[in-house]
C-alpha cells in the first residue's frame, strides 16, 4: 500500500550502512532518524543475510528507520542472484522490521513486492548521463502509476542547470507519492543539499568513502547545512566570494539566524545562479 507525505518513514539525511554492523552505532551517534541498509554491499563485505537481518532488528531497537537495499549487479549493486531470491531477502527484512525497501523501476522484484502491498521506494538511476525533460517526466507518470511510497530518480549531471531540473522534479510531487531526487556528479552537491528544501524527504549521505559520485561528507548535511531540520520552509541563500571570505561569512550568520541555511557558491556560478534562483528554491543571494 502507498504512504501518504506524513506517514512516510525516513526524514533528514538517511546514513548509508554499507560496510559494518558498526555504522549504526554511528547513525545512533550522529542522533540520525533513519539509515539505509545496502544489504548487497554488506554481503560483499563479508555479512551473511541473517546477519544483515540482525543488523535490521539491532538498529529498529536504537529507534532508527530502516531502508533495506539489495541493490542488483544490473542495477549498479553487487546482488546477483534471482528476483525470486531478492523478493524472498526483501519479505525477511521486512520481517526483521525493516520499513521500507527501494527496489528499481521494470524489475520483476519490484512488480512482485508492489504486488504484495509493501512499502516500496520504486528508483531508477542514470550513472551515464542527465534524463531530458521528456524522460523524466514519461519516467515519473509511469513510476508513480504503480503507486509506490516514493518515486526516487538520480540521473548523472553534468551542470548546475541539471541539478535545478532535479529539484523542480523534486518540487512537483503529489500528496500520496514522494519524490526523492538529485543529480550525481560534482556539480549536484548543491541538489544533495537543497532537495530537502524542496520537498524531499531525505537526502543521502555515507559514513565512510563516498557510495555514489557527488556525496558531501555526512558532517557537513548534518552540521554546517541543518540538514536534519531542514524543509520546504527553510529559507536558504546562497553566498559569493573568496572561498574563505565566503566560509567565514556563512558560518557567522547561520549562528544569528536559525532559520536559514547559507550555501557558499563558486563566483563562476553567480551568473546561472541568479537566472535560476526561482527554480532552485534560493530565497537570496548575498555577494561578498
Amino acid at each position: 500500500m502507498s504512504s501518504t507525505q506524513s506517514s512516510f518513514p525516513l526524514s533528514g539525511v538517511i546514513g548509508i550502512v554499507d560496510a559494518s554492523d558498526a555504522q549504526v552505532e554511528q547513525a545512533i551517534q550522529l542522533n540520525l532518524s533513519c539509515i539505509e541498509v545496502r544489504a548487497d554491499l554488506l554481503i560483499s563485505a563479508g555479512l551473511t543475510h541473517d546477519a544483515v537481518f540482525a543488523l535490521i532488528a539491532k538498529a529498529k531497537l536504537a529507534g532508527l528507520s530502516c531502508l533495506y537495499t539489495l541493490r542488483h549487479a544490473d542495477e549498479g549493486g553487487s546482488f546477483n542472484q534471482t528476483d525470486s531470491e531478492r523478493v524472498d531477502r526483501c519479505h525477511q527484512a521486512l520481517q526483521a522490521g525493516a520499513d521500507i525497501i527501494d527496489l528499481e523501476h521494470g524489475t520483476q522484484s519490484s512488480k512482485a513486492m508492489l504486488a504484495a502491498g509493501a512499502t516500496v521506494i520504486l528508483s531508477h538511476h542514470n550513472f551515464n548521463r542527465m534524463i531530458n525533460a521528456a524522460e523524466l517526466s514519461a519516467l515519473s507518470d509511469a513510476m508513480e502509476s504503480q503507486k509506490p511510497a516514493a518515486v526516487k530518480i538520480i540521473p548523472t549531471g553534468s551542470s548546475l542547470a541539471d541539478a535545478a531540473t532535479m529539484l523542480t522534479w523534486v518540487r512537483g510531487a503529489n500528496v500520496n507519492t514522494r519524490r526523492i531526487g538529485f543529480s550525481m556528479g560534482a556539480d549536484g552537491a548543491l541538489a544533495r543539499i537543497l532537495t530537502l528544501a524542496n520537498g524531499a524527504p531525505v537526502t543521502y549521505a555515507s559514513f565512510g568513502e563516498p557510495v555514489a559520485p557527488g556525496q558531501i561528507d555526512i558532517q557537513l548535511l548534518l552540521s554546517r547545512y541543518r540538514c536534519m531540520s531542514m524543509t520546504s520552509d527553510t529559507k536558504t541563500i546562497a553566498v559569493f566570494g573568496n572561498a574563505d571570505q565566503a566560509h567565514s561569512y556563512c558560518v557567522n550568520a547561520m549562528k544569528e539566524h536559525a532559520d536559514c541555511v547559507y550555501i557558499e557558491i563558486a563566483s563562476t556560478d553567480e551568473a546561472f545562479v541568479e537566472q535560476q534562483q526561482e527554480q532552485l528554491n534560493i530565497n537570496a543571494i548575498v555577494r561578498l
